[in-house]
C-alpha cells in the first residue's frame, strides 16, 4: 500500500464523489472485525437506498485505500491459513480482494458524519458538566486512600473516563457558544447594510444568549472552577498511584490512543485549564469583550444619527416655552410639532369640485386617500431597498418547450387525420379526435342547412373536412366513441400555411 499523509483522509469529503464515498464508508460503520468485498458493499448500498455498480464501488474502494480509509485484504488464505494482503495495484485483477476500514479512516468518517449532521442551532453551554467535573474528582479521591491499598480499579477507571468525557463536553460546547455568538455579532456590524427588523432580531437573540452565559461565568465558574482546581491540586501527590491502578485495570500499553486520563499529560492539560489564568479567565474575558460590542451596536441601533442627540434641542426649546406668554406658547407649540388646523396639502382629488371651496366643512367634503408613508411617517420617502425583478427566462423557455410540444402533437393529430380519410369505423388517438372536434363543430357552426355536403377547410392545420349528409358516422378512440349521426365524415391533408413567410 503506497505512503499517504494524514490529510491524505479527508480527500473524499471534497472530491466530486464525496456521497458516493460517503455510502461506501457507511456500509463500514455497524460491522466489527468485518470485511467486505465490492459486491458486498453494492448490496449494502442498495439496502441504504443508493444505487452503485459494482465496478463504481471498487473504484471508489482502491481511492479510499490510496487515501488510507479503507485497507485492502485478499479473499483467500495462504497455506498457513492467515490472511494474504494484496496492493491496490493487483485489486483490479483480484476477484476476491476485500476491504476493512483503518481506524483513522473509521474515525474521520465517523466525526464528518456527525458535523454533516448537526444543525445550526447554538446549543447552550453544558454548566451541569462543570458539576460532574467537580464530583468526578471528588469521587476519585475518595477512591485513592493513602494507606497503599489498591483501589477498585474497574470504579476508578469508570470515573476517570466520566470526568475527562464532561471536562470535554463542557470545553466544546463554551467553544461552539462563543462561535454562534461571534457570527450574530457580526451580523450586528452591518447594520446599515441590513433591515432593521432583522438587526433588531438578532440583537435581542444576542442580549438573551449573553444573558445566560453571564449566568453560567458569575454562578458555576466562579464557584466550581476554583473547587476543581483545589481538588486536582491535591490529587498531584497520588497521581503516580492513579496512573499505575489505571494501567493495571486496562489493556497493555501495545494499544495506541488510550481513552483519556491514562497519561499524566492529561491530567496537566486538565489542571491548566482550571487553572486562573487559563480557562475561567479566558471566559469572563471573552463575555467582558461580547458585552462592550453589544453595547457598541446597541447605541447604533437606538440612536437614528451615531454620535448627535436631541437633548441641546430640546433643553432650547423648554427655555422657549418658559420665557413665552400664552400666545407665543401656542403658536410656539403649533410650529413645534405641526399642530396646524386640518386642511388640504397639496393633496386632494385630480378634478376638483368647484363646489367644495376653502369654507366647505370636511364632514360635506369628499374624503382625499392619504399615502400610508405620508400618514405615518410624514413624508413620501421610500423605505427599504428595491425589490430585484425576477429572472423570467427559464419561465419563458419553459413556456416555449411547453408550446413546441403542444404543436408536435397538434401537428401528428393532424398527419393521423389527413391520412385516415373515411372516418366510419376508424380508430383515432385522443388528440386526433380532440382535433377532429374542433374542426367538425366550426364546420357544423357555419352550416346553416343540412341538404348539401360540408366542406372546412382549415389553412393554418393544413387539413381538410368534408360532411355529406347520409349515414352515421361512429369514430372509436381510447377516450371514448364518437357518433356523428346523419352525416359521412372525411378528411384529407392540405398543405399548412406557413406563418413564417409573413413580415411582422
Amino acid at each position: 500500500m503506497g505512503e499517504h499523509t494524514g490529510r491524505d483522509l479527508f480527500r473524499h469529503l471534497v472530491a466530486d464523489e464525496a456521497d458516493e464515498y460517503l455510502a461506501v464508508m457507511d456500509c463500514f460503520t455497524d460491522l466489527l472485525l468485518a470485511d467486505l468485498s465490492a459486491d458486498d458493499i453494492a448490496a449494502s448500498c442498495a439496502r441504504r437506498g443508493v444505487a452503485l455498480d459494482i465496478a463504481v464501488v471498487d473504484a471508489r474502494c482502491r481511492s479510499l485505500v490510496r487515501w488510507g480509509n479503507l485497507a485492502l485484504t485478499s479473499g483467500g488464505t495462504d497455506g498457513g491459513g492467515s490472511h494474504r494482503r494484496s496492493t491496490p495495484e493487483t485489486a483490479s485483477t483480484d476477484v476476491r480482494a476485500r476491504y476493512r476500514p483503518t481506524p483513522a479512516g473509521l474515525r474521520v468518517h465517523r466525526e464528518a458524519g456527525r458535523l454533516l449532521t448537526t444543525s445550526d442551532d447554538v446549543r447552550g453551554v453544558a454548566r451541569e458538566s462543570l458539576r460532574c467535573v467537580a464530583d468526578e474528582l471528588s469521587r476519585i479521591d475518595e477512591l485513592l486512600v493513602d494507606d497503599g491499598s489498591v483501589p477498585d480499579r474497574d470504579e476508578l477507571a469508570a470515573r476517570v473516563t466520566a470526568l475527562f468525557a464532561h471536562h470535554r463536553l463542557f470545553a466544546d460546547s463554551v467553544a461552539d457558544f462563543y462561535s454562534h455568538l461571534a457570527e450574530i455579532l457580526g451580523r450586528l456590524e452591518h447594520f446599515p447594510d441590513r433591515e432593521r427588523a432583522d438587526v433588531v432580531d438578532d440583537y435581542a437573540e444576542t442580549k438573551n444568549l449573553l444573558l445566560d452565559y453571564v449566568d453560567v461565568v458569575g454562578s458555576d465558574v466562579e464557584r466550581l472552577a476554583p473547587l476543581v482546581a483545589g481538588r486536582l491540586d491535591r490529587m498531584g501527590p497520588r497521581l503516580d498511584l492513579l496512573l499505575a491502578a489505571l494501567l493495571e485495570s486496562g489493556l497493555p500499553n501495545t494499544v495506541p490512543d488510550r481513552s483519556p486520563g491514562r497519561r499524566r499529560t492529561d491530567w496537566d492539560e486538565l489542571a491548566q485549564w482550571y487553572a486562573e489564568d487559563a480557562g475561567p479567565r479566558r471566559m469572563r474575558e471573552a463575555a467582558a469583550s461580547a458585552l462592550n460590542r453589544l453595547l457598541v451596536r446597541t447605541r447604533r441601533i437606538t440612536t437614528t444619527a451615531p454620535g448627535f442627540s436631541h437633548r441641546a434641542d430640546l433643553l432650547r426649546l423648554a427655555r422657549w416655552f418658559t420665557e413665552s406668554s400664552d400666545d407665543q406658547a401656542h403658536r410656539l407649540f403649533a410650529a413645534t410639532f405641526g399642530a396646524f388646523p386640518s386642511r388640504h396639502l397639496l393633496l386632494g382629488p385630480d378634478e376638483t369640485d368647484p363646489r367644495v371651496g376653502a369654507g366647505t366643512s370636511w364632514w360635506r367634503a369628499d374624503p382625499v386617500v392619504v399615502p400610508v408613508s405620508l400618514r405615518e411617517r410624514g413624508d413620501h420617502t421610500s423605505r427599504g431597498a428595491v425589490g430585484r425583478l425576477p429572472d423570467s427566462l427559464p419561465g419563458r423557455v419553459r413556456a416555449d418547450e411547453l408550446a413546441r410540444r403542444e404543436s408536435r402533437r397538434r401537428s401528428d393529430a393532424v398527419a393521423e387525420l389527413g391520412a385516415a380519410g373515411d372516418l366510419h369505423g376508424a380508430d383515432l388517438s385522443p388528440e386526433a379526435l380532440d382535433v377532429l372536434l374542433d374542426v367538425l363543430a366550426a364546420a357544423l357552426a357555419g352550416h346553416r342547412t343540412t341538404d348539401g355536403p360540408v366542406h372546412m377547410d382549415d389553412p393554418d392545420l393544413g387539413l381538410s373536412l368534408t360532411a355529406e349528409p347520409g349515414a352515421d358516422t361512429v369514430v372509436h378512440s381510447p377516450a371514448g366513441d364518437l357518433t356523428v349521426h346523419g352525416f359521412s365524415l372525411r378528411t384529407s391533408a392540405t398543405a399548412p400555411l406557413d406563418h413564417s413567410a409573413v413580415a411582422p
